[in-house]
């Protein structure tokens, strides 16, 4: 199974996972707060740093996909017409985490 860590604080960041939830029809994922036990278990020391706000971090194997390019990724695993904006998963982090965090920011808390 593969797992989403997200901030459950961050509005845009539960529409996200409403989403994916609404589009896993295998429940392939299991998705989990970044304040949690797992969490904070799995990214301690040297990885701390993943446990930042109004993030989601995606492990695939030994993959760790961050923000935007995590969100792509499990569009791409979705498979069907979600594999073309899956696509940009493979576009460098410092190009599409931007329009993440800025919809991050965005995004109202009576939304989620």
């Amino acid at each position: 199974m593969k797992k989403i860590f997200y901030d459950a604080g961050c509005p845009f960041c539960v529409i996200c996972m409403h989403f994916i939830k609404k589009h896993d029809p295998k429940h392939q994922y299991k998705m989990s707060s970044i304040d949690g036990k797992n969490a904070k278990m799995l990214f301690s020391g040297n990885y701390r740093f993943l446990r930042k706000r109004k993030t989601i971090v995606f492990l695939e194997g030994q993959r760790v996909w961050l923000r935007a390019n995590a969100i792509f990724r499990v569009m791409w695993n979705l498979g069907g017409a979600w594999k073309i904006p899956g696509l940009l998963c493979y576009v460098p982090g410092f190009l599409v985490n931007p329009f993440f965090r800025l919809l991050a920011l965005l995004v109202p808390k009576s939304r989620s």
